[in-house]
């Protein structure tokens, strides 16, 4: 699994979650599998305490943003996952850093580099698309579970009588 898969989802949230998660099943499988690894080295955490801490995360983005965790069912739904895994490995920074912030002396430290992003985004009266990107890059699995995601939302319409 070298070369990078390309995944085309539409619809709702839960619609592109689903999508997603049958299209890229095999990828989003490896990466819990390979953060279960990260989580036990790094934080010294085994599967099921990463996934408890994870679904802490569950209600705060649920009240943030519903269709971001649509969106994060659908891909559990359509992976064959449990809700709880694809939290885990979607808030992987946050709860692995509460992790060994809770095991660190008080002393300031330097963190390993991680993520770059990117957006181009379209001029004043332009209709050109927005395009985003990010790469999760600094464990050697990412290579094996890169994906690039188009991305077609739809919105729900309601009609007035």
């Amino acid at each position: 699994m070298t070369s990078t898969q390309h995944v085309r989802v539409e619809g709702t949230s839960y619609q592109r979650g689903c999508q997603y998660g049958r299209q890229a099943a095999a990828r989003v499988r490896l990466s819990v599998q390979a953060y279960q690894q990260t989580f036990a080295h790094f934080a010294g955490w085994d599967w099921p305490t990463v996934r408890r801490e994870a679904l802490r995360f569950e209600a705060p983005i649920g009240e943030f943003k519903p269709a971001y965790l649509d969106e994060l069912r659908g891909i559990a739904d359509g992976a064959g996952l449990d809700l709880a895994d694809v939290l885990a490995i979607n808030v992987r920074t946050e709860v692995m850093y509460s992790a060994k912030a809770r095991q660190a002396p008080r002393t300031r430290t330097q963190l390993p580099a991680e993520c770059s992003a990117f957006a181009v985004v379209p001029g004043p009266g332009q209709k050109a698309p927005a395009i985003i990107g990010q790469n999760w890059d600094w464990l050697l699995h990412s290579a094996q579970t890169l994906i690039v995601w188009r991305s077609a939302r739809t919105t729900a319409r309601t009609s007035s009588p």
